[in-house]
């Protein structure tokens, strides 16, 4: 929880004033208060007023690093993996890897490299993929930056934190509990202890659901690859989290703080797995593996890797440099976590 949170009011820089006359247009239009799902949205997806529409977020120049940034090391894993799968398949003719939010194609550009034959096609966050799927769909980093909705026990219930405008001179937004906007947050909540979380803040990413069952909708054989921030739901509602997963990114800094720098900073909330996972299974995917970022790839980049290691044992290079990026518990290995949920052909009577 922000130091400003506490106070009831959010520091400065406001961000873009254009996209913030925006929001506070939106509240009003709404009686008064949005749900922070809403704000999150405007936020980021706002077009042409939105960070994803304005910012350079990747890289040395941006706001954070990816696995993609680090170089092309990943791609090349990745690129034998969608091949075993493939041939796990029995190599139909229309395999076919989709990337969703495929950040201006690196990651494409670097599998293709490593396996040109690869029918390889990029979708955006918010675009449509084909109806009819075979292969696999990958995402780096998707669903964390879905807006999420926040929810506060007060009293010993749930409910929603709104956003609404601040009372101070330079205080813009602030939020404010309220009841939970739709039926599916409390369904969501069911089973938690709401009488023993007093004050526990959280986050609930609703559209990460409806993202899985419209891609098992549309995949009728193989694989769904989702990379990201995250935790099963044990370690999502862990008591030592009672603040949330909120973060803001702005030039490789973070903060916890939503209202400062608006269309101009990075916000995303970790992704609750246990409930992907659910989802999936409710439409017919299995659940193959759910493990850290390092573990995938030391398992799926096996003999890759040992090349790297034998050839370049006892010096520097740029893809030991890479790897130690990637694998290591303290950089990423630890923090992402991958999931890998297999549909079979509906046709096939397994």
């Amino acid at each position: 929880m922000t130091e400003s949170r506490n106070k009831g009011q959010f520091s400065k820089p406001p961000g873009n004033p254009e996209l913030v006359a925006r929001i506070t247009e939106s509240i009003r239009a709404a009686g008064g208060r949005i749900t922070f799902e809403r704000f999150m949205e405007m936020a980021l997806y706002h077009p042409g007023l939105g960070y994803y529409v304005n910012r350079p977020p990747i890289g040395q120049n941006g706001d954070f690093f990816t696995n993609v940034s680090v170089g092309d090391l990943y791609g090349r894993i990745l690129a034998r993996q969608f091949l075993r799968y493939r041939e796990s398949l029995g190599n139909p003719p229309d395999f076919r890897v989709i990337e969703f939010g495929g950040h201006r194609g690196q990651l494409r550009d670097d599998v293709l490299r490593e396996a040109p034959g690869l029918d390889y096609t990029v979708v955006e966050a918010s675009g449509s993929p084909p109806e009819h799927i075979t292969g696999c769909i990958f995402s780096n980093e998707l669903l964390d930056a879905f807006p999420v909705h926040r929810v506060r026990v007060v009293n010993g219930q749930w409910q929603e934190l709104y956003v609404t405008k601040g009372h101070e001179v330079d205080c813009s937004f602030m939020e404010i509990p309220g009841e939970l906007s739709t039926p599916l947050l409390t369904e969501r909540l069911e089973g938690l202890p709401a009488h023993l979380m007093e004050g526990y803040t959280t986050e609930i990413n609703l559209r990460a659901m409806n993202w899985i069952r419209e891609i098992a909708r549309r995949l009728d054989q193989g694989y769904v690859v989702t990379v990201d921030y995250g935790h099963d739901r044990d370690g999502y509602f862990a008591p030592h989290r009672r603040d949330g997963t909120l973060l803001c990114h702005y030039q490789h800094t973070a903060n916890r703080d939503p209202f400062a720098r608006i269309g101009q900073q990075d916000i995303t909330a970790h992704v609750e797995f246990t409930s992907v996972m659910e989802a999936g299974r409710q439409v017919g995917l299995e659940t193959v593996m759910f493990c850290d970022q390092s573990q995938f790839l030391l398992e799926c980049g096996k003999d890759l890797l040992e090349e790297i290691t034998t050839r370049d044992a006892g010096r520097w290079s740029p893809d030991r440099n890479r790897l130690h990026q990637l694998i290591h518990p303290t950089l990423m290995g630890h923090t992402f976590k991958v999931l890998v949920q297999r549909k079979d052909c509906v046709h096939s009577g397994t």
